[in-house]
């Protein structure tokens, strides 16, 4: 062989020794490394929103493995290419963080707690509290609260959950999708106190800063075409918006209804719930009117978007078109199963019940029963059980207080459910959002005032949970229609 073959023979060596370092290099930068996100739809949405945006820059995303304080300290080294989604205002803490101007979402950080234990649960009425570590939106929020109670960090949500479910902590503090993805919202008992809103922003290292400005443009402008819309539809996100008042709304006429609870919602206007809502809605509106129904009627009237307010529903039992507070204002006595023996009881659980159950029509208690059974309906609990008597039905589902006097032989009873909390329930509209929103902020403040206390007698704020230190269910004969007595 030539030295001339030999020299090329080596020239292409090398040559395609350079191509191959190259085109390495390249494939590295075709990828950049984030924490891996936790599970949900909001999670889901910043992926999928990053990955086609980062798609078009030619560039994929590929994620790790660690807990949420560390990936920031890792994203501040270069050693991961940034964070998903954070609060504003991390670059002040770590400076080799850029932010892009675009909100990826809106989230309100919330308390979770059982309000039977305490009441409106607001952060001044907690024991204790547990969160992420690595969330520096809590701990600013407890340090400019000057909370001093016991805190606890949680490596993970998988952690935190269990220390509450555990009750090692009164509560936790998260995003509100973190705890809707977590099911806590599921227990009728937990209520969601917001902390305060803000929103999410992608961060990058500064060694990706050339990037910055073309992401910016690229998901602005799909946010422009309706895309970043559409991938929120797709993975099912829902952001926070809530309604923040700086005065006072206008809300103009107001309407509201409620089934007919004698001292609570009478005939004539009076009553402590018809006063709750003066209370909240008087000032705000230019003409409030007050409409006590059946309780079938007044469901029905806001399913069909005659009132504006529907006063006592269960959360999840409110009409498909409708939303509840997040306060609740009172909590309702037990709910029994009567029937004339313990067999019909044991074949309605079972949901192997061929003859009628009975209750007051409007009622969703069917959701408390397995499916498949068959319902009747009257106006009044008398109805269902002079029926029941007569071998016409073969159940009924009401109060322990509703059950006539006039019994020959005792019913078999099994009680579905405690003492719930009930809401307001409203239209789910930009109307009805905003006067929940601000229920929720009036109620707040009549109880932290103790104006309640005009109005709400001592049984009804030892019942409702809004005095402390007292037990959340006081005696049966002590509560007085906290369900309209039909």
């Amino acid at each position: 062989m030539s030295i001339t073959a030999i020299l090329t023979y080596f020239r292409r060596i090398i040559l395609m020794s350079v191509i191959l370092m190259v085109s390495t290099k390249a494939m590295a930068a075709t990828t950049l490394n984030f924490r891996a996100p936790d599970s949900g739809p909001v999670p889901s949405y910043v992926t999928a929103l990053l990955e086609e945006a980062y798609a078009e820059l030619g560039i994929k995303i590929a994620y790790l493995d660690m807990p949420r304080a560390r990936s920031i300290v890792e994203a501040n080294a270069g050693r991961i290419a940034g964070e998903l989604g954070r609060l504003p205002g991390l670059e002040q803490d770590y400076p080799n963080l850029i932010r892009l101007d675009f909100e990826l979402f809106r989230y309100q950080l919330v308390i979770i707690a059982d309000r039977r234990h305490c009441g409106l649960c607001e952060l001044n009425d907690l024991e204790n509290l547990a969160y992420v570590n690595g969330m520096h939106g809590v701990e600013q929020v407890l340090e400019q609260e000057q909370y001093q109670r016991p805190t606890v960090q949680a490596l993970d949500l998988e952690q935190l959950l269990l220390m509450y479910q555990s009750q090692r902590v009164k509560a936790i503090v998260l995003n509100d999708f973190e705890a809707q993805e977590l099911g806590l919202l599921k227990n009728p008992h937990n209520v969601a106190v917001p902390l305060f809103t803000e929103s999410g922003y992608h961060y990058l290292h500064q060694q990706h800063a050339d990037l910055v400005p073309k992401l910016s443009a690229i998901l602005n402008r799909l946010h422009d075409e309706g895309r970043v819309s559409a991938i929120m539809q797709a993975t099912g996100a829902r952001i926070s918006n809530p309604f923040e008042f700086s005065q006072p709304p206008e809300f103009g006429r107001i309407t509201a209804t409620a089934g007919h609870w004698r001292r609570y919602t009478n005939l004539d206007g009076s009553g402590a719930y018809w006063e709750l809502i003066r209370r909240i809605f008087g000032s705000v509106s230019t003409r409030l009117e007050l409409n006590s129904n059946t309780y079938q009627r007044a469901i029905l009237g806001l399913e069909e978007q005659r009132f504006d307010i529907l006063i006592g529903t269960y959360a999840g039992h409110q009409p498909d078109n409708a939303i509840v507070s997040r306060l609740h204002f009172d909590y309702d006595r037990p709910l029994f199963l009567f029937a004339h023996t313990e067999q019909a009881i044991n074949d309605i659980l079972q949901g192997n019940f061929e003859p009628l159950v009975c209750h007051v029509a409007g009622y969703g208690y069917d959701k408390f029963l397995p499916a498949g059974l068959n319902y009747y309906h009257t106006s009044n609990t008398l109805d269902c059980f002079a029926m029941l008597d007569l071998k016409r039905l073969g159940a009924v589902v009401a109060y322990a207080e509703n059950a006539p006097d006039w019994m020959n032989a005792p019913y078999q009873v099994h009680q579905l459910h405690g003492s719930l909390p009930i809401h307001i329930a409203f239209q789910d509209t930009r109307r009805g959002r905003e006067l929940r929103d601000w229920f929720d902020l009036r109620l707040s403040a009549l109880v932290r005032s103790g104006e309640i206390a005009e109005f709400y007698s001592v049984n009804d704020l030892q019942r409702s949970t809004f005095i402390r230190n007292l037990p959340p269910n006081p005696p049966q004969q002590n509560l007085v229609g906290a369900r309209p007595q039909n």
